[in-house]
């Protein structure tokens, strides 16, 4: 596997705080993967994510200890531009940082600010609003935009710098069943193309219809637990015990299955 991102033994707690809020984490992430990332509220998900792209700890300031090397090269060493380019995050309420007048302009922002020259920010605004189905609407108005609508353009603003990888916050709030089955397409379509999938998420059974290739289970700012979707939603009394609803299928499954055994020692 080519990792693309490798966090070794971080920690980091947040300035005027006393709690770290990620204790001694070492993961690896690689290209052409979904990866979902589950936990309570306070088990260090999001703060996982800002390691990654150099929000920690470039603007966010603590106590960092151990590294975060994104292509091999750490974090600290390198600015939140330059890391950009690298790992692309999609916030949790992202349209509250638009500001362009329209969908275009605000995808061609993000590759313009970090230098492309002008043609290769026009290729890269419509390949971008084409791959999440927006180019018919890229004269309008971000805020005319639908709730769904709006969450594919925030993906698109990312994917037209280009990283290797997009990191997403809680991407399927406030969103209904069609915009989460279209999110769905994008991410599969993304990985297929090569492109590495970071998804923190409360909601499981959106996680377990995404199919991702790896989940971790943060609790307390540690890894709790790591593995396929079915190893780790199988374990729906770890599950408990970290605050997360099991999917539906699986519940249902466990539940099935003891019905069958209820059955099978009422028939000796």
């Amino acid at each position: 596997m080519n990792s693309l991102i490798k966090i070794e033994n971080a920690s980091f707690r947040y300035e005027g705080t006393d709690r770290f809020a990620i204790k001694d984490v070492s993961i690896e992430f690689d290209r052409g993967r979904i990866y979902g990332v589950v936990g309570p509220n306070g088990s260090g998900k999001s703060t996982l994510l800002r390691m990654m792209n150099g929000l920690i700890p470039h603007f966010y300031r603590g106590e960092m200890r151990g590294r975060v090397l994104v292509d091999g090269v750490d974090t600290r060493d390198a600015s939140v531009a330059q890391l950009a380019r690298k790992v692309g995050l999609v916030f949790q309420n992202p349209e509250h940082m638009f500001f362009s007048e329209t969908v275009e302009e605000e995808v061609s922002f993000g590759p313009r600010s970090i230098g492309m020259s002008e043609s290769e920010v026009s290729e890269s605004a419509r390949s971008s609003l084409e791959e999440v189905g927006l180019w018919e609407v890229r004269k309008r108005s971000p805020w005319s935009l639908s709730g769904g609508e709006m969450k594919r353009l925030s993906i698109a603003c990312i994917l037209a710098m280009r990283p290797s990888f997009l990191a997403l916050d809680e991407p399927t709030i406030g969103q209904d069943a069609l915009s989460k089955d279209s999110l769905t397409k994008i991410l599969r379509d993304l990985r297929s193309e090569g492109r590495g999938i970071i998804v923190v998420t409360h909601d499981l059974d959106w996680l377990s219809e995404l199919d991702p290739d790896e989940v971790v289970v943060l609790n307390r700012g540690s890894v709790y637990r790591k593995g396929t979707p079915g190893e780790v939603f199988s374990d729906l009394r770890g599950l408990v015990m970290s605050q997360l609803i099991p999917p539906v299928p699986y519940l249902i499954e466990r539940l099935c299955g003891r019905c069958l055994d209820v059955r099978s020692i009422g028939n000796v």
